[in-house]
């Protein structure tokens, strides 16, 4: 904990309200073709990080390490002319419904603070299309980091997170609240699903370390709610333990976020 710097305490809460400023539908849509045909269109030159790990994989499976180096090679060419939208579509296929939470978290923050027609008054149809393109957004603005933290967290033999990059991300929230502006934040955990991953708004923080922290969030997948992030140096030197109201762990078989109840291995504010 020795190179982490030592802000003050720090209370900010901006005006939003959940109730109000967020949307009063959940966070739920089901599959169409051409859903899954503009996703996997839109993420076709970050579909090639997974179709490249796959390639690399299967180097490595023969035990020599040029072989994994030339299939990561070659996998990211395919995947850039096309061939992960077959794995995109497949992914998404495995839940007959999807999120777009990435979207409908920046389209609040971008209404807010129209006070013309609260956001909580619009209805989900209309804005199908704009929440698709905001998700969008945020994907291209913050999939390869989505991935290395989770690849990072799926690697960990322990609970906790990592401090100073945790700190790095408390002092990016508090700047973007203290300029009058919520806070787009990924959410990161150990779910063996990468797309189990999450986006959320935060609003309001009330820090008093540097790791030790509260924020407060909306959840598209909480209408109306306000729920929390609270974060602290972790049961390791250079470890950090973030905790949440946000209902992670495993649902119905399978893994929210995270496979640990109410627990984050890490978040970022997503510049989108």
């Amino acid at each position: 904990m020795s190179g982490l710097s030592r802000p003050g305490p720090v209370s900010i809460h901006l005006d939003f309200d959940p109730q109000r400023d967020g949307f009063s539908f959940g966070n739920r849509y089901t599959w169409t073709d051409g859903d899954l045909a503009i996703l996997s269109k839109r993420l076709r030159p970050l579909s090639a990080v997974p179709v490249a790990l796959a390639a690399a994989a299967g180097g490595r499976a023969t035990g020599r390490t040029a072989g994994a180096a030339a299939a990561l090679a070659a996998g990211a060419g395919l995947g850039t002319a096309g061939a992960g939208d077959g794995i995109v579509q497949a992914v998404a296929r495995r839940w007959p419904t999807f999120g777009l939470c990435g979207g409908m978290a920046l389209a609040a923050i971008e209404r807010w603070p129209a006070r013309d027609l609260p956001t909580s008054d619009l209805k989900a149809d209309p804005l199908r299309a704009l929440l698709r393109k905001r998700q969008e957004r945020t994907l291209r603005a913050s999939l390869p980091r989505f991935a290395f933290w989770w690849l990072r967290a799926r690697a960990s033999r322990g609970p906790d997170g990592w401090a100073e990059p945790l700190q790095a991300e408390l002092d990016r929230v508090r700047e973007s609240l203290a300029s009058g502006r919520p806070a787009l934040v990924g959410l990161v955990g150990d779910a063996p699903d990468p797309f189990a991953l999450h986006q959320v708004v935060a609003f309001g923080i009330e820090r008093s370390g540097p790791l030790d922290a509260v924020l407060q969030v909306y959840d598209p997948n909480a209408p109306g709610q306000t729920r929390t992030i609270t974060t602290a140096p972790g049961g390791r030197p250079g470890h950090s333990a973030i905790s949440t109201t946000i209902p992670t762990g495993l649902h119905g078989g399978r893994a929210h976020i995270s496979t640990r109840p109410h627990h984050l291995a890490h978040l970022f504010v997503i510049d989108a």
